[in-house]
């Protein structure tokens, strides 16, 4: 029985290190294939110019971003409050802070208020904007419009589009993710394929092997009482981190302005210091994550899981001498392969969970709480 766990153990790590792979992989391909960026453009394009259907199909994020009737959406990233985020037209931004959304949408909209009306204060002539502004499918006006008849300041309105927006963004992570669904499952396939990930033949290697098992369930041990070094992975998203540096460079020019506005130069050097920090970010995190990639795959060999392909595992499938055992062989690899590239398609934090029960199991008794 105790074999039996340990095998199921063993086998629950192999998934939830290969999940992890497989997102890390999907985290490069996102970050310098820009689908993030693509999907932010896509979800204000349908924000401000009704264009609904450059978010249908699962291949959506693969095209290029068409923008010619993106009228509304190019006014609004070419407002400063955005434009601050991006290099150039290139590299549009994977993140856009509530604050700087919200500012520039109060500031695009209090400029359609008539020359008659203007008052030269936002929050009015927000509102008398409103009588001339409207996106094409009149979301975002009709939105814009409940909030500002709720409220009473500007500083009000302004909290109260930032927490919209917050939930919209929440909308398209979903909508984000539903994308990459497919893309996750062929890296599954991949990755299973390239380390030879065979669950039947791994599960009786492990059951017969009860040194590898040992070493298995002790690393299994370590991952459970020591999680950051793995779950951060999966847990700190390449658009976590641009938003983050983001908000520091954001904090640096604010003080300053805050200590001394007519200082342009100042603020000048910390924009061209973000500038360059924001270009080299994505080649930064890309290095990172293959080298984790490697500690990960490093970690499980040194335990001494036969990983990979050499000359015994491709004999195991194709055998020259007797051929008349390589279709069942082939056909139990293929089962194997497929079943283990399901396994790692459900994600990470799924196995994890799943690892830290029978763990805990195993050790007789949840390890109570710090």
């Amino acid at each position: 029985m105790n074999a039996i766990l340990e095998t199921g153990i063993s086998l629950i790590l192999i998934f939830f290190i290969f999940s992890t792979i497989t997102y890390i992989i999907q985290e490069l391909i996102a970050v310098n294939m820009k689908y993030r960026s693509k999907m932010l453009w896509k979800a204000m394009s349908q924000l401000f110019d009704g264009n609904k259907n450059m978010l249908e199909g699962r291949m959506a994020l693969n095209k290029a971003i068409d923008t010619t009737n993106t009228t509304a959406t190019n006014e609004f990233y070419n407002h400063v409050q955005i434009a601050s985020l991006q290099k150039d037209l290139k590299r549009r931004p994977n993140y856009i802070p509530a604050a700087n959304f919200a500012l520039a949408v109060m500031d695009l909209v209090a400029k359609q208020a008539p020359a008659g009306v203007k008052q030269n204060k936002l929050f009015e002539d927000f509102k008398a904007g409103l009588q001339t502004f409207s996106a094409s499918n009149g979301n975002l006006y009709e939105v814009l419009k409940t909030l500002a008849t709720t409220s009473d300041t500007v500083k009000e309105l302004q909290y109260k589009i930032e927490t919209w927006f917050n939930n919209y963004m929440q909308r398209v992570t979903g909508w984000y993710k539903s994308h990459t669904v497919l893309t996750v499952r062929l890296i599954a396939i991949a990755v299973a394929l390239i380390f030879n990930i065979n669950v039947i033949k791994l599960a009786k290697t492990i059951y017969k092997n009860g040194e590898l098992r040992t070493a298995m369930v002790t690393m299994a041990q370590g991952v459970v009482n020591n999680t950051q070094p793995i779950t951060q992975y999966y847990t700190k998203t390449f658009e976590s981190e641009y938003a983050a540096k983001i908000a520091d460079f954001t904090k640096r020019i604010d003080s300053v302005k805050k200590t001394d506005s007519a200082n342009v130069g100042a603020i000048k050097a910390i924009e061209v210091e973000r500038d360059t920090v924001m270009a080299a970010l994505a080649k930064i995190y890309t290095g990172k994550n293959i080298s984790a990639i490697k500690s990960l795959t490093d970690s499980l060999k040194t335990a001494g899981l036969p990983l990979g392909w050499n000359k015994a595992a491709w004999k195991e499938v194709i055998d020259c001498k007797n051929r008349k055992n390589n279709c069942g062989s082939i056909f139990l690899a293929i089962i194997g392969l497929l079943i283990g590239a399901g396994c790692i398609s459900m994600g990470a934090p799924f196995w994890f969970d799943l690892l830290n029960k029978l763990v805990n199991v195993r050790s007789s008794g949840i390890k109570p709480p710090k």
